[in-house]
């Protein structure tokens, strides 16, 4: 199954459906074995997590092992400009709604089937949101009804860069680093005490980030 389900940015984790939720109740990760990097900087925890993701591909019996990147993530912010949206007699919450609807779209009502329900949403489409360009040039009506604006009257539309996502616990930020290795060749005790080592001598830990390891048994 392995060999078979080698997909291009998706890392595999083998283990039994019930162990892996055991193992997710007690300790939170979702593979055999994992590490928790906490600290104050998401891009600190990145990187040391990176690098602790190298340094574990070289331990033997490693058969995957992913880091989150979780200071990687991409977002399209809609800045608005509140003196034109005044100026077109707008307010906030009329162009989050205008966002809302036009490009990420609004369930408008709820079709009834049987015992099925489906939500019918409504957008515009593909053409009119694929990229920013497209979007600047999406048409918003006046509250008015005396014709309709661009959404770059109203808003600047940016790509930034952000934290993808935002895991806390003990009141620290944190990262996890996943790992799998193949439990017919060695224990959880032997394998976690080999990660250690490979950690300690090649992972240069900054003083205000902290790992510790997880798995079947805390360590």
């Amino acid at each position: 199954m392995n060999a078979a389900l080698q997909l291009p940015g998706i890392s595999n984790a083998w283990t039994m459906p019930i162990k892996a939720r055991l193992d997710m109740l007690s300790t939170g990760i979702r593979t055999p074995v994992g590490i928790k990097v906490s600290g104050a900087d998401l891009k600190v925890i990145q990187k040391t997590a990176i690098d602790i993701e190298s340094a574990l591909q070289k331990v033997p019996g490693t058969r995957s092992v992913y880091a989150e990147r979780v200071a990687g993530g991409y977002f399209l912010d809609f800045v608005l400009d509140r003196d034109h949206l005044a100026r077109y007699g707008l307010s906030v919450d009329d162009a989050n709604m205008m966002v809302m609807t036009a490009v990420g779209g609004d369930n408008q009502t709820t079709t009834v089937e049987g015992r099925e329900r489906y939500g019918v949403n409504v957008r515009y489409a593909r053409d009119y949101r694929e990229d920013i360009d497209a979007l600047r040039r999406v048409l918003l009506p006046l509250p008015s009804g005396k014709g309709q604006i661009p959404m770059s009257e109203i808003a600047d539309l940016r790509l930034v860069e952000g934290s993808s996502m935002i895991r806390d616990e003990n009141g620290l930020l944190s990262g996890y680093v996943y790992v799998d290795f193949d439990v017919s060749k060695t224990d959880v005790g032997r394998y976690v005490e080999r990660a250690k080592q490979a950690v300690a001598a090649q992972v240069r830990r900054p003083p205000a980030t902290r790992s510790r390891g997880a798995g079947s048994t805390r360590t």
